[in-house]
């Protein structure tokens, strides 16, 4: 008589396959992704041109996902690719999104540049922070949409197509805007009560043009259709509903900062002298106006002479060229700039790049250019 034998699974066996059907159940979806990196700047890249054609209708928020990873799955099969979910670059070219996107601006992430592409896309309803001359995720996100929607390459770049397209000019240039008629205080105030009133400008009204009120200037030209490039000249000053006193380009009338002694007024040209004879002359104007500019500024002392002889504040006093006999060219540079002309807009520190050695000095902001000197905020 033939016996059949009942195996039985042998416990051991039996628990190692409970914990991995445990296991198994716990893993999470594993989703598609983009082969480039499922980086903030790729993903909404993404998001976006799927938002455009209709395939993706969450938010925007740069994470993938499985609605991110469903949209691209039913693009894909729409379109006669591998519905597997991977951004890969035959997906990407027909999505028209060129990857790796990192998000810049061709001619340079000045403030001036950014703020125009701001202001721009603010205007047309893309953009809905402030315009305030930096790049964040929340301009890469308003280009993005914009490119998409207009049917550029979704690239987060603001090169030549887009920035036609906006209407703007990029400039390769630092700039700083300004007042055509001058950078008076009297000139500045007006222009920053007006766009004050006008819900541009939220700062105090004092004087002082820095990024700002040039910030303000930009948004407030591109919601009336004037040209962006934060300069009130007269079309823009009759928009404003003000009227500027006229003086020289540099500003050399009205809008000093007080009554001047004669003793304020002979240091101020030894610091000029001391810091930058041999800049340009604009350059020279500039170092006073950075003197001056700190004189204002609640950060520093409230004199000249507190500011000029603060501890470690200018190499000229550290070496002792603050005592040198200045000429006539510093001279006239320091009354310029104490009747209102400031080439830097506001900036109330500089230094030499090619000799600086502050790690701090290097984390500001650079705001322009002049010679050999960099003026920051």
């Amino acid at each position: 008589m033939t016996l059949t034998s009942k195996r039985t699974i042998p416990k051991a066996i039996v628990i190692v396959l409970a914990v991995m059907a445990l296991v198994l159940a716990v893993v999470p979806t594993v989703y598609a992704d983009i082969v480039k990196g499922n980086t903030y700047a790729n993903v909404v890249a993404i998001q976006t041109r799927l938002g455009t054609l209709g395939y993706y209708r969450s938010s925007i928020d740069g994470k993938w996902g499985s609605a991110t990873a469903s949209a691209v799955k039913k693009f894909q099969s729409d379109n006669g690719l591998t519905a597997d979910g991977d951004v890969g670059n035959a997906t990407a070219s027909k999505l028209r999104v060129k990857l790796p996107v990192t998000g810049a601006v061709s001619a340079g992430k000045t403030v001036a540049n950014i703020a125009a592409i701001q202001a721009k896309l603010k205007t047309l309803g893309y953009y809905t922070s402030t315009v305030d001359g930096t790049w964040g995720n929340g301009t890469l996100r308003a280009v993005l949409r914009y490119q998409s929607e207009k049917g550029l390459t979704v690239d987060g770049v603001v090169g030549s197509g887009t920035a036609s397209k906006l209407g703007i000019t990029l400039s390769s240039t630092a700039r700083s805007g300004g007042i055509s008629a001058g950078k008076t205080t009297e000139n500045v105030k007006a222009v920053q009560n007006a766009l004050k009133s006008s819900g541009y400008y939220k700062s105090t009204v004092d004087g002082v043009w820095g990024r700002r009120t040039m910030c303000a200037v930009m948004s407030f030209q591109s919601d009336c259709g004037l040209t962006v490039d934060g300069v009130v000249g007269s079309s823009t000053a009759k928009k404003l509903g003000i009227t500027l006193n006229s003086g020289s380009s540099g500003g050399n009338s009205g809008g000093s900062v007080g009554n001047i002694s004669q003793s304020d007024l002979d240091l101020l040209a030894r610091c000029v002298y001391g810091e930058s004879r041999g800049e340009p002359y604009n350059g020279q104007v500039a170092v006073a106006a950075v003197v001056l500019n700190r004189v204002k500024s609640s950060k520093f002392p409230n004199t000249i002479y507190g500011v000029i002889y603060q501890k470690n504040a200018f190499t000229a006093v550290n070496d002792g060229q603050i005592n040198l006999t200045p000429n006539e060219t510093a001279y006239r540079a320091a009354r310029d700039a104490l009747n209102g002309w400031d080439p830097t807009g506001g900036c109330l520190y500089y230094y030499n790049p090619a000799t600086a050695t502050s790690s701090w000095i290097w984390t500001l902001t650079v705001h322009i250019k002049i010679g050999r000197h960099n003026f920051a905020l």
